[in-house]
């Protein structure tokens, strides 16, 4: 009887042992599961709205130019002889920009002058004569004819040697001076170029669908033009400008039409040809809340997070203004949390943990 009691209680205690391990089998598979899926829950990163001005506008990127160009062409051709300036110099109305070689034109003026003299001296005798009446109507004409054409052509000879000294024609910088001793100047191609870099402008091609904007509300129009440094050294240069014209029509190919905007102050940090970001301001919205375009997604919506319960919920909103960056989300939800990252992984009502938590959970700070 002994050795079957004992043979029962060794059952009974292998019995307990297993149901302890089974149980603890249990315990820590279920614990797993638990962990597994915190773990597997979508992570996203969430934001408040922060409070500003938003302003509505248009943004078009364009280059400046001058307003005034103006190509020094040689009135006559040749070697030059002088040239004195460089692209880059500031040179005040009349200043030499070339000399041609004036020889041929010298010898074409000293031909021109005697042939002058000759017909005036036969002009002075006619005409004596013919007051004196020995000569006849049709001989004065002839020599008044022949002293006025040789009058032309050495006034003409004279220009000619003027026109070797080609001098600036209005003051301003030079923009081009691609010439040099020894070149030959011609009268088809400038030999350089000027501008009065005072008055520089930005022509934009604006889509046909602002049209009425730019017409009908042309005064409340705010421009301001922005050259983007390159690297670290400088910032970005920035300075208003006032819209110069409209064009009146709209181009049929393009469907854009032209505007001229007039660079207020453009300082030394504009030149003509810079690549310039142009933004036109139409509507200003002050202290509005906003967030940035990245909260929606491609049709629009967003999704919002309830903290207390750890889920998100769909919003499929109403369009509301935008700057291109952030847009205006109605101020009842100033102290909601929107999902900023993540969006797209996501469904209505879903449980999500926050990027910041699963940070910590690692050990590492937000």
């Amino acid at each position: 009887m002994k050795a079957a009691s004992k043979k029962i209680l060794k059952i009974i205690i292998a019995i307990a042992i297993l149901i302890v391990f089974v149980l603890l089998i249990i315990l820590l598979t279920g614990k797993k599961k638990v962990e597994q899926k915190a773990e597997n829950l979508p992570t996203v990163v969430v934001q408040k709205p922060v409070q500003q001005d938003l302003i509505e506008s248009i943004n078009i990127s364009g280059y400046v130019e001058a307003d005034s160009m103006i190509p020094v062409v040689p009135f006559v051709a040749g070697t030059i002889m002088e040239y004195p300036v460089k692209a880059g110099d500031f040179v005040e109305k009349d200043t030499l920009i070339a000399r041609i070689d004036d020889a041929p034109y010298r010898q074409q003026m000293l031909q021109a002058k005697a042939a002058y003299q000759a017909a005036a001296g036969t002009f002075d005798r006619v005409k004596n004569l013919y007051k004196a009446g020995a000569t006849t109507q049709q001989n004065y004409d002839n020599a008044r004819a022949q002293y006025d054409a040789t009058t032309a052509q050495y006034n003409l000879a004279k220009l000619q040697v003027g026109y070797t000294l080609v001098k600036a024609p209005v003051s301003g910088t030079v923009l081009i001076a691609d010439q040099s001793v020894g070149g030959i100047g011609t009268t088809t191609a400038p030999i350089a170029v000027l501008a009065d870099l005072s008055t520089q402008v930005v022509r934009l091609k604006v889509p046909e669908k602002y049209f009425d904007l730019f017409t009908m509300d042309r005064e409340k129009l705010e421009v301001k033009v922005t050259r983007p440094s390159s690297g670290d050294m400088f910032e970005d240069a920035v300075t208003s400008a006032t819209i110069k014209n409209i064009a009146p029509y709209v181009s049929p190919e393009s469907k854009n039409f032209e505007v001229i905007c007039l660079l207020n102050e453009p300082g030394q940090r504009f030149r003509p040809g810079m690549y310039v970001k142009v933004q036109v301001a139409y509507k200003t919205h002050k202290n509005v809340y906003t967030l940035p375009m990245q909260v929606k997604k491609l049709d629009g919506s967003y999704y919002t997070y309830d903290s207390e319960n750890q889920t998100v919920h769909f919003i499929k909103p109403e369009k509301t203004p935008d700057d291109g960056l952030n847009f205006i989300v109605p101020s009842e939800f100033k102290d909601t949390f929107f999902v900023i990252d993540g969006q797209n992984f996501i469904f209505d009502g879903q449980r999500v943990r926050l990027y910041s938590d699963a940070l910590k959970e690692h050990g590492i700070e937000d």
